[in-house]
């Protein structure tokens, strides 16, 4: 086994089918959306374009084909933190670019129904629910590092883009639906959404710690895989390398939620604020509506809890 060098994520390089044709793909139909945006006067996101380039393409192109990719079948820290990219920094980045959002703007919403029908199914809306979603990416993670299924993966082409393909889909159904707030059932409010990015930060850092804080090696076949006099310390230093992405992620994801929280809370209030300056005005100017109408409490007509579906 060798070392691991923060040089080396730059300096190796692999092709992987399943990573360079996605990168390729994600490439070129943002990119196509934006020309669509542009042709049709819409502003185009720009910080969204940089943070769904650099943080989702960019983390795929360097956990599949750079260094990480190049040296996991052979450093543990290495496969341990391309784990953890693929589970946490590349869904991130592909996220805050909204694909979705700019995937209506651009086609229209005639040429979306197929894809609006497919995301607003119960299926979808059960796998993408949030919380379920991150339990499920966390237990994933944690099977990846305490069973065969990482030597095996090192061993056997097929599984490993199996593996990338798993992780990296685990991480979006379940941060798509966290920033994307059409993705969610109406009762699961920005603030529902801040305490699931939450919960979703300490369940990130349990594979991390289990993997860092195992008094032994995790299973014969990742021991096998760890065949050096140094390979406690060396899973210790790949679990300490997934806490540290994953916490890096999380807590700026978390502060995401929150300013997403303020301003859907700004937005609301401006409706609700708009709406009884209407009432305000209709009952000065006596326009004929029925005391049982205006006299309503204003809780009773807020559209944030009449319109709220159980």
């Amino acid at each position: 086994m060798t070392a691991f060098a923060p040089a080396d994520l730059v300096t190796s390089w692999v092709v992987s089918p399943f990573g360079t044709g996605l990168a390729l793909f994600l490439t070129v139909s943002y990119a196509a959306g934006l020309v669509a945006l542009r042709r049709s006067g819409e502003a185009v996101p720009v910080l969204r374009s940089l943070a769904y380039y650099v943080v989702g393409v960019g983390s795929l192109v360097l956990a599949t084909d750079g260094g990480l990719a190049a040296s996991r079948g052979t450093s543990f820290v290495a496969a341990a933190a391309q784990s953890a990219v693929l589970a946490a920094v590349t869904p991130v980045g592909i996220a805050l670019g909204d694909p979705v959002g700019l995937a209506r703007r651009a086609l229209g919403a005639g040429r979306t129904r197929g894809l609006d029908r497919l995301l607003g199914s119960r299926g979808a809306r059960v796998v993408m629910f949030p919380l379920l979603a991150s339990v499920v990416a966390t237990a994933l993670h944690l099977l990846l590092f305490t069973t065969p299924w990482l030597a095996g993966s090192v061993s056997h082409g097929w599984l490993r883009e199996a593996t990338y393909a798993v992780l990296l889909v685990s991480g979006l159904v379940f941060v798509l639906p966290l920033l994307t707030e059409e993705l969610v059932p109406a009762w699961c409010t920005a603030g529902v959404l801040v305490l699931i990015a939450f919960v979703d930060g300490l369940l990130d850092a349990v594979p991390g710690v289990v993997v860092m804080a195992s008094p032994a090696l995790l299973g014969a076949p990742v021991a096998t895989f760890l065949a050096a006099q140094d390979a406690l310390w060396q899973q210790r230093l790949g679990g300490g390398a997934m806490f540290g992405v994953a916490e890096v992620v999380g807590l700026p994801l978390l502060a995401a939620t929150v300013l997403a929280w303020v301003r859907s809370d700004a937005r609301e209030a401006a409706i609700v604020d708009a709406r009884l300056d209407r009432e305000a005005r209709e009952r000065q100017g006596d326009d004929g509506a029925p005391d049982g109408v205006r006299d309503r409490p204003w809780w009773e007509t807020d559209p944030r809890f009449t319109r709220r579906s159980p």
